[in-house]
């Protein structure tokens, strides 16, 4: 680390991988560390993408090869003693063109978690953080303040699988569950994972309701009771309600504002109304935003009855 640093701090940022290559001692930085910083991002400044440094690389490594090669024979020493400058500054450098083509968002992140052992562009869960909330009462780094035995509900995405078997000779296996605020250790048992072999995969998310278990000191595991899929669904930007206003009883929209707040999130409430003075649309503030999901929806339908819902 410290002969990369010494290298950005003589000669400024890193212009490609090319150039790292060439600035940094091959045998300081060889091809496992070199493919771990494109990996994690190290290199992302440079332009390039991840998948296009990683099919260059051994063509890098091999240039950098060269190029230390070159300054210790003295041929760069040469070139300055009579005066035309250095090999390396005048002689161009034809170094092949690295493929714009990058990895999917998830795939990138799988990168980043495998090399550092965590996410640093943003966490996988990001996109889907407040649904996977509405879905759960616990996030992940609360689990070792919650009293033992407590039962609650979290959820995450898998970042490994350890399957065991019991004395007994039956299945069990411990998951590493993630979520935005850290992890935690989920021991799913046979009765349980009998019916959720299939969800108990790297990178599945989950929701899963589990007990809290302090009994090896040091140590918090959460034994799961019961393991779903999560599916995350399109948010919606707004939802219309219709109301026959000359029908509807006094103070059902004041009940719907109501509704609204105990389902905070990012969507625009609009009720088209229909009065004796004829069509009408009333928007609701910026304070009564709502998050659209089954339950919303169940308790709108109930209030409002079935065909309310455009």
């Amino acid at each position: 680390a410290r002969a990369i640093i010494r290298a950005r701090d003589e000669g400024g940022s890193f212009e490609s991988i090319w150039d790292f290559t060439e600035r940094v001692d091959p045998q300081v930085v060889n091809k496992r560390s070199l493919e771990a910083l494109v990996k994690c991002g190290a290199l992302d400044s440079t332009g390039a993408s991840r998948m296009g440094m990683l099919a260059c690389l051994e063509q890098a490594l091999a240039w950098g090869q060269k190029h230390a090669a070159d300054r210790l024979a003295g041929q760069a020493s040469i070139f300055d003693a009579v005066g035309f400058g250095s090999a390396e500054t005048d002689s161009p450098k034809h170094h092949p063109q690295i493929s714009a083509a990058e990895f999917e968002k998830s795939d990138l992140l799988k990168l980043e978690k495998e090399t550092l052992g965590l996410y640093v562009s943003e966490h996988p869960l990001k996109a889907v953080r407040e649904q996977l909330r509405r879905k759960t009462d616990c996030v992940l780094s609360e689990l070792e303040r919650r009293r033992d035995g407590e039962v609650v509900t979290v959820g995450g995405i898998v970042s490994s699988v350890k399957e065991l078997t019991t004395k007994r000779g039956e299945p069990m296996v411990f998951l590493a569950l993630d979520d935005p605020t850290g992890g935690g250790e989920v021991v799913v048992f046979n009765s349980t994972y009998a019916a959720a072999r299939e969800l108990c995969v790297t990178d599945r998310i989950l929701v899963i309701k589990g007990r809290i278990d302090h009994k090896q000191q040091g140590e918090t595991k959460l034994i799961a009771l019961e393991v779903s899929a999560f599916e995350a669904v399109r948010e919606r930007t707004e939802i219309r309600f219709k109301l026959d206003a000359r029908a509807a009883r006094a103070g059902l929209v004041r009940d719907l504002a109501l509704l609204v707040k105990d389902y905070p999130g990012p969507s625009m409430v609009f009720v088209s109304l229909e009065t004796s003075l004829g069509p009408k649309t009333l928007a609701l503030g910026p304070d009564y935003r709502v998050a659209i999901d089954t339950d919303f929806l169940t308790e709108a339908r109930t209030l409002l009855g079935a065909d309310a819902i455009l």
